[in-house]
């Protein structure tokens, strides 16, 4: 067509259409500097004491009072009412971070701390097809921390290059 494009081919739609969209932060990969309510309560403590990321949140609460906190987390960060809004505002795309621990409890996730929140990403996928949003599933933090920070789920100390990883994470499934 006179626009040089493949607007009419389609098998490229949704594709072409231009991407507005929102990222779901915090509701499952915690950082402190986006939920700082949820670390407040840590204020003051000292190294065994204190949590700054999704790890250390479950290590020092323990699972049972981790996955409470984290279940009202769950409740009132994301609603439906938040996805309709972002729909009728003209949002068509959401970029949902998890964590692989949702899918095999491992390390200070063990014990079920996030216990059920499978359930709760298939509610955030339920809303936005009921309001005709696409989503990105982003493995934002994976066993070992890919970056150190906070926003791969566990800080720690890492030195680029290094080492070579000795242990596989394998295939989540």
């Amino acid at each position: 067509d006179d626009t040089m494009t493949c607007s009419s081919d389609a098998h490229l739609n949704p594709w072409v259409e231009k991407i507005y969209g929102v990222n779901l932060g915090s509701l499952f990969v915690l950082e402190p500097w986006i939920t700082p309510s949820l670390f407040y309560q840590f204020l003051g403590g000292d190294a065994n004491s204190t949590a700054m990321d999704t790890a250390s949140f479950c290590r020092v609460l323990g699972p049972k009072e981790a996955n409470k906190q984290l279940r009202r987390h769950w409740d009132t960060w994301v609603t439906e009412e938040h996805v309709a809004r972002l729909a009728a505002t003209g949002i068509n795309s959401l970029r949902l971070p998890i964590g692989d621990y949702q899918f095999k409890a491992y390390g200070s996730y063990a014990g079920g701390c996030f216990e059920g929140s499978l359930e709760y990403v298939d509610r955030v996928l339920d809303w936005a097809d009921k309001y005709g949003l696409q989503v990105l599933l982003d493995i934002h933090a994976v066993r070992g921390s890919q970056n150190g920070f906070d926003n791969s789920g566990e800080t720690m100390d890492l030195r680029w290059g290094s080492t070579v990883a000795e242990t596989s994470v394998g295939m989540v499934g």
